[in-house]
């Protein structure tokens, strides 16, 4: 039979264990949310990089908006790496996009969906704003996408169609476009 005093022991010491465990599981949930899909965080990097290396048309006084249709654990990665972030002395300002209504003020949109038609629904409304069109699927180019990421070997690479590039009007250095491939989409342009 045990002693009240090995009891009284035995219970304090689990209700630490209990006061530990409430304290430590938010704390380890928290960190677990953060650990984000190391490919999205590739993906978030390289949407950093275009940015910083494209002459985007910007409203004076205004912050650089890139639109995220799709996905949203990716729109969060995007939203940690584009935190608090100047580009061209401007401000970066993150839009949720859910229909393609909202794209109108954005310079860059990023297509984090796989669903055909919804790629070409949003490419397609983009091409009239003149945005920047990022995606992640490998027909995004053919769908009239600029840019399409992908990765390979643990590294994040990129495909340019210089024909959206030129339809969007945005510039991209040089020394960004000579790291990726430059491929020719087969898409007509539309004669307006």
């Amino acid at each position: 039979m045990s002693s009240p005093r090995k009891t009284a022991r035995g219970h304090a010491s689990g209700t630490r264990t209990a006061v530990a465990a409430a304290v430590l599981l938010p704390v380890l949930v928290s960190l677990s949310l953060a650990s984000a899909d190391p490919e999205d965080e590739l993906k978030a990097a390289a949407v950093l990089s275009f940015l910083r290396y494209s002459q985007l048309a910007v409203a004076p006084g205004t912050a650089v908006s890139v639109g995220v249709f799709g996905r949203p654990a990716f729109t969060e990665v995007l939203a940690r790496t584009l935190e608090s972030k100047v580009i061209h002395n401007r401000p970066v300002r993150l839009v949720s996009l859910a229909s393609t209504s909202d794209l109108r003020n954005c310079q860059m949109i990023y297509v984090a969906s796989s669903k055909v038609s919804e790629v070409r629904q949003i490419v397609s409304a983009a091409s009239a704003t003149h945005a920047l069109t990022i995606g992640e699927t490998g027909r995004f180019l053919e769908e009239g996408g600029a840019i399409n990421l992908f990765l390979i070997d643990g590294h994040i690479g990129f495909e340019v169609s210089m024909d959206a590039l030129a339809r969007s009007g945005v510039a991209i250095s040089s020394s960004m476009l000579r790291l990726g491939q430059i491929r020719d989409t087969g898409r007509r342009r539309l004669v307006p």
